[in-house]
């Protein structure tokens, strides 16, 4: 259903990733190939909640999306200023793990308009995260 109210092969080719259909909703799921996180001497993986996601609700001209970024510490002010130019609604900042090394931060983001735009958007956001080594926090 989602492949028919969605030019999926189009908001594909914007995300660089492949959407899961469910249904009226697609959803990108994104892990970080390019960390190594474990929290409490387990390795986290996009599998088990590691991961940044977008779903997508609505048709192509009057869409709605909601979803989570995963980034350290030194990544958050560069994707909060990347998806609030362009006009992506920041609603929480959290962790969601104990003793995780590196520390990883949680961003929910939603926002509404023309998909092919939101999509867009949510890449540029990504495109955000492993740019610049951490420096140096103090916890």
């Amino acid at each position: 259903m989602g492949s028919d109210i969605f030019n999926v092969a189009q908001l594909n080719g914007i995300v660089k990733y492949d959407a899961a259909v469910n249904g009226p909703t697609i959803k990108y799921t994104i892990g970080r190939d390019d960390l190594t996180i474990t929290a409490m001497g387990a390795e986290m993986t996009a599998a088990i909640g590691l991961n940044s996601w977008a779903s997508f609700t609505g048709s192509m001209d009057k869409a709605y999306i909601a979803g989570d970024i995963a980034m350290q510490e030194h990544e958050v002010n560069d994707v909060v200023k990347s998806l609030r130019s362009n006009n992506i609604e920041v609603v929480a900042l959290h962790n969601h793990m104990l003793g995780d090394n590196p520390r990883m931060i949680f961003l929910h983001y939603l926002g509404s308009g023309q998909a092919a735009t939101l999509a867009q958007s949510f890449r540029t956001a990504l495109d955000q995260l492993g740019k610049r080594k951490a420096m140096n926090m103090m916890h």
